[in-house]
C-alpha cells in the first residue's frame, strides 16, 4: 500500500487521541441541514441514523436502515439494550486489523460482527508514522496532502473490498451499523457512495458528510484543551497537523469523486463496473430504502 495512505491512516487515528482547534485554519464547514437523527449512545461518538433526506426524484430515505458511528471500543453493557431497540443486527467494522487489536469493539453477543478493511497496515507503518508526527516531521501542508491522497486511493486501490462493503450494507435485511475509528472519513466515504447509488444529489450527499463536524464539535474542542495542555510532552509535534485531521472537508470528498471520474469516467460507470450494481439493481435498492 502507498506509504502516504499508511501515514494518513495513522494520523486519522492519532486525532482520536489529541485533536485541536487553532486559529491557523479557517473555521470548519458544518452541515446546514441537521435532518438526521443523532442517537445518544454512551461512550460512542458521531452515532446517527442516515435518513429523512430526499433524493433527486423526491423520494425520502427511510430512517432506521443505516446507522454510522465511531468505534465501539467503549460501548457499555448498559447500552446493549439500545442496539436491540434500534433493531441493529449486524456491525461492519471498517478499521484495519491493528486498529481492531488495539481497540476491539464491545458488542452484544447476538450481533453479527464483520470486518471489511479496504487497507491493511503492512510493515507497521502506522507506528513509523507516529514517530514522524511526534518528531514534527509532518507539517500541516503534508497532512492536507495526505488526507487528499487517502480519499483518492481509498475508493480505487482495493475495489473488491469496497464492493464487499457496499454490497453487505445494501443487501442487509435488517438495520445495519458501519463504523471506523472516528466515524468521519472511511465511514463518510462509504455513506457518500451509498447515497450516490440511491441517487441523492451532490448537495445532500455533502451535507450529510459535513454533519460529522457538527456532531464532533464538542469532542474536538475538548481535545483542543488537552492537546495544548500536554503539548510540552511532544514540543516538536505540529498541532496544526492535528487541527487539519480533526475535521472533514469538502475538498477531501471532492478528491474521492474526482479520482473515480478520472479512472472510470463517471460515478455511474464506477457503480456498474466496480461495485457491480446494474441499473435494475440500483432501482431495486432505491425502492428498498426510500419511499
Amino acid at each position: 500500500m502507498n506509504k502516504l495512505i499508511r501515514i494518513s491512516v495513522f494520523t486519522i487515528s492519532l486525532c482520536c487521541i489529541f485533536s485541536c482547534k487553532t486559529q491557523h485554519f479557517e473555521t470548519p464547514e458544518y452541515g446546514k441541514n441537521e435532518t438526521e437523527k443523532v442517537i445518544p449512545i454512551r461512550k460512542v461518538t458521531n452515532f446517527r441514523t442516515v435518513g429523512n433526506i430526499k433524493n433527486a426524484d423526491g423520494r425520502t430515505l427511510k430512517e432506521g436502515k443505516f446507522y454510522r458511528s465511531a468505534h465501539l471500543h467503549k460501548l457499555k453493557r448498559k447500552s446493549f439494550d439500545d442496539f436491540e431497540k434500534l433493531g441493529i443486527k449486524e456491525i461492519i467494522d471498517l478499521r484495519n486489523s491493528r486498529e481492531i487489536v488495539q481497540k476491539p469493539d464491545q458488542l452484544p453477543s447476538e450481533n453479527v460482527y464483520k470486518n471489511f478493511s479496504a487497507f491493511e497496515d503492512e510493515g507497521d507503518q502506522l507506528a513509523q508514522a507516529k514517530k514522524l508526527v511526534l518528531k514534527g516531521k509532518v507539517n500541516a501542508s503534508d497532512a492536507d496532502k495526505r488526507m487528499i491522497d487517502f480519499y483518492r486511493e481509498y475508493v480505487t486501490k482495493n475495489p473488491e473490498m469496497i464492493k464487499r462493503i457496499i454490497t453487505e450494507i445494501l443487501e442487509s435485511k435488517d438495520p445495519i451499523l458501519y463504523h471506523c475509528t472516528a466515524g468521519k472519513d472511511r465511514t463518510g466515504i462509504t455513506t457518500a457512495l451509498i447515497l450516490t447509488i440511491l441517487k441523492f444529489d451532490k448537495e445532500t450527499v455533502y451535507n450529510e458528510y459535513l454533519l460529522s463536524n457538527n456532531y464532533r464539535k464538542n469532542l474536538v474542542q475538548k481535545r483542543l484543551r488537552l492537546a495544548h495542555t500536554l503539548h510540552f510532552l511532544y514540543p516538536k509535534m505540529d498541532l496544526q497537523v492535528l487541527e487539519k485531521l480533526s475535521w472533514v472537508e469538502k475538498r477531501y470528498l471532492d478528491a474521492a469523486f474526482e479520482e473515480i471520474n478520472k479512472k472510470y469516467g463517471s460515478t455511474d460507470v464506477y457503480i456498474q463496473q466496480v461495485l457491480g450494481i446494474s441499473d435494475a439493481k440500483r432501482k431495486e435498492y432505491i425502492q428498498k430504502f426510500t419511499y
